[in-house]
């Protein structure tokens, strides 16, 4: 049956949808053509849409849910809360403390912590601080890298990376942003030199992220960190994917690379709205009510910021990875090499070149045009058939079972090696037809 045929109902709510709301989504990632599916509920490692298909889910939430959709632990801990406390105050409450006291705990660059509403939110304060406590202006970020929609840091987001990314952006303020290679260090330098003495900041995901789940290499970020340093300038990794995936205290744990300052998300909230930005204590001090003007960084929070839910949730989900760690991590690491290999072994059976990038449970299918290693976002959209993965792969998977955005995904502790075959299994039926 095709796509089509099985979701109906779908089709009926996106025309509806495009009514009201512009394209029909509120988020562009999840359209995809002829109309994405309406989700009706998710368990565990899989989604259910409203025509009653079910598919096993690699997006989980955007990457969020590492233990799982509608785990019972959360459930439990935010309905309790609920009943017995309320579910916003827009005032403080303990809850944050001790979600702030488990990051401090765990995130090596940490010495505190502040909470906002998402990621996109925490990066654009993380730039705002580095360029007050520096008193310089331009920033670095690396071509295809993704820190949300801020005004500051949307620049060579998609390809082709050297258009405008948007439009309602002054030049003045473009002119502040410098781009450069991912894992490149002689472009990297290059980026550094043209800044001058004006550079405050380099921000980066260490693993990148929709750019193409490509780590960065320790020597990379060592030398990195070390020639900010000597110009005075900080580095912020953004770890809203792989802050609490990759380990507990991130990938700056796992590689051996600690940051000036750290972007978290996702996982954070425990699958409520999240974000953070955490280091220093007397950097994350210049946005303080105790600053006054002029000399001070203005940090908002949101109305909805330390929100009790999203405090208690991420609080229980922290927990759990930490006391479970010797159990979880291994087992979805160990789960996701198989997908991996799986994967790449069905694409060679068919004479195809693939290679899934990522690390630990983190994934991304790419056809090679050549046999070539992928070290950057561009390397992926000079050498790989990079239009397919949002295109016909999302729609013959989701005709299949199994759901994927942007070709890949996030291994959660909910899901099983009967799944991770399964999905291999289409994964290779995809590969047949693309094959012929």
């Amino acid at each position: 049956m095709s796509y089509e045929e099985k979701t109906l109902l779908s089709k009926e709510l996106f025309e509806r949808a495009k009514r009201v709301i512009p394209g029909g989504v509120c988020h562009n990632l999840r359209y995809f053509p002829p109309y994405p599916f309406f989700v009706e509920k998710a368990w565990g490692s899989r989604i259910m849409d409203v025509d009653g298909n079910t598919y096993i889910d690699y997006w989980m939430g955007h990457y969020t849910h590492i233990l799982g959709h509608r785990h019972p632990d959360v459930v439990k801990a935010v309905t309790d809360y609920i009943k017995e406390s309320g579910y916003h105050f827009g005032l403080v409450n303990k809850e944050e403390i001790k979600l702030a006291e488990l990051v401090v705990e765990l995130v090596p660059c940490a010495e505190c912590v502040r909470f906002c509403c998402s990621a996109t939110e925490a990066a654009m304060y993380a730039v705002r601080l580095a360029r007050a406590w520096t008193g310089k202006d331009t920033i670095m970020k690396a071509v295809g890298g993704w820190h949300g929609a801020s005004t500051d840091l949307s620049f060579g987001i998609s390809y082709p990376f050297n258009e405008r990314e948007t439009l309602g952006i002054p030049d003045e303020l473009e002119a502040r942003v410098k781009l450069f290679t991912f894992n490149d260090w002689d472009d990297t330098l290059r980026a550094m030199d043209e800044c001058g003495d004006d550079l405050a900041a380099v921000i980066i995901e260490p693993v990148l992220g929709v750019g193409g789940f490509i780590p960065a290499t320790k020597d990379y970020l060592k030398s990195l960190k070390n020639e900010l340093e000597k110009r005075g300038a900080l580095l912020i990794f953004d770890e809203t994917i792989t802050g609490f995936r990759v380990s507990p205290g991130g990938y700056q744990e796992f590689i051996g690379v600690t940051p000036h300052l750290t972007v978290l998300g996702k996982i954070l909230g425990g699958g409520f709205p999240i974000g953070a930005v955490c280091g220093p204590m007397d950097i994350l001090m210049m946005g303080s009510y105790e600053r006054r003007k002029p000399n001070r960084v203005l940090v908002g929070g949101g109305t909805f910021s330390c929100n009790p839910i999203s405090m208690v949730a991420g609080r229980v989900v922290l927990e759990r990875l930490l006391e479970d760690k010797k159990k979880i991590y291994p087992y979805i690491n160990s789960l996701c090499d198989s997908l991996r290999k799986g994967i790449e072994e069905a694409g060679k059976a068919y004479g195809l070149k693939v290679e899934t990038t990522g690390i630990g449970s983190l994934f991304m299918i790419h056809v090679k045009k050549e046999d070539v290693p992928l070290r950057s976002c561009e390397d992926i959209y000079e050498h790989t058939y990079w239009d397919i993965r949002d295109t016909s792969l999302r729609r013959f998977l989701a005709s299949h079972g199994v759901h994927m955005i942007h070709g890949g995904g996030a291994v959660s502790y909910a899901h099983t090696e009967e799944e991770v075959e399964a999905t291999v299994n289409v994964v290779g039926m995809f590969f047949e037809e693309f094959k012929g």
